[in-house]
């Protein structure tokens, strides 16, 4: 997928619950809908260059056929054996909600297994990471239903952090990231609260700085909640993690 490796913002669309865009979609973005997140981008206006699934939400019949041709990424060593089974279809275009074709849009189908370690949100991750990503947006991946759903999201935070890579998960009004062995800083623009949550065993050398509530250099473990509800106040805020990984929850900021 040469065309799409110069896009170094990955936006991916899930069919969860999903509550709008907080910015604007450029030309530069690498825009994936992950199976029934299909959906959400026809109502948005939005042009994936990817759609991706074992389209248990979105079926084939939404997306008409063409014929497929073997697929020569999403291969970690686990799915190895299984990468014959996934498919790349030929591109088409893409039809709004309301039937009108979005003029000169195209976009590949990656059908994915049922039967498979990672599910369709995990696969999209590693896809754009393999097409060099490094900062990753993931909407409609929390809430509803499935609870487990929303809580692999997360980990796939702390995967993307491990990895050198940005990664931000987002709820009606909320976004969590995550942080290694360093920072994260906030303009004086944010307010409200935000808390913070040991994804490692341990979190040492964890600070806030420029916040209602001010800690230097503490510890915080997986097995305690002890860094939930902390304030923005209209300064420029820092959070830091000398040593492990943290995952960060703060307010949208309002446009």
């Amino acid at each position: 997928m040469e065309e799409y490796s110069k896009k170094k913002r990955a936006i991916l669309i899930a069919a969860g619950s999903f509550y709008g865009l907080p910015f604007s979609v450029s030309e530069e973005d690498l825009v994936i809908a992950v199976d029934g997140g299909m959906r959400y981008c026809k109502e948005e206006g939005l042009k994936p260059q990817i759609l991706l699934g074992d389209f248990d939400s979105y079926s084939l019949r939404e997306a008409e056929g063409s014929s497929a041709k073997p697929v020569e990424f999403l291969g970690d060593t686990a799915a190895e054996e299984s990468k014959k089974q996934y498919r790349i279809f030929g591109k088409r275009t893409l039809a709004k909600k309301e039937g009108k074709q979005v003029e000169g849009q195209s976009y590949s189908e990656v059908l994915l297994p049922e039967i498979k370690n990672d599910s369709d949100l995990h696969a999209a991750i590693k896809l754009a990471l393999s097409e060099g990503s490094r900062e990753i947006h993931i909407f409609g991946a929390l809430g509803g239903e499935r609870m487990d759903h929303s809580y692999a999201a997360l980990q796939s935070l702390a995967y993307l952090t491990e990895r050198g890579a940005e990664g931000y998960l987002y709820g009606e009004k909320q976004v969590f990231t995550a942080i290694k062995n360093g920072k994260k800083s906030f303009s004086k623009d944010f307010h409200g609260y935000f808390s913070v949550f040991s994804f490692s065993d341990e979190s040492l050398g964890v600070s806030e700085r420029g916040c209602k509530y001010l800690i230097e250099k503490v510890k915080l473990n997986n097995t305690e909640p002890v860094g939930i509800s902390n304030e923005f106040i209209g300064e420029e805020a820092e959070i830091e993690v000398k040593s492990g990984v943290l995952i960060l929850c703060y307010e949208l900021l309002q446009a």
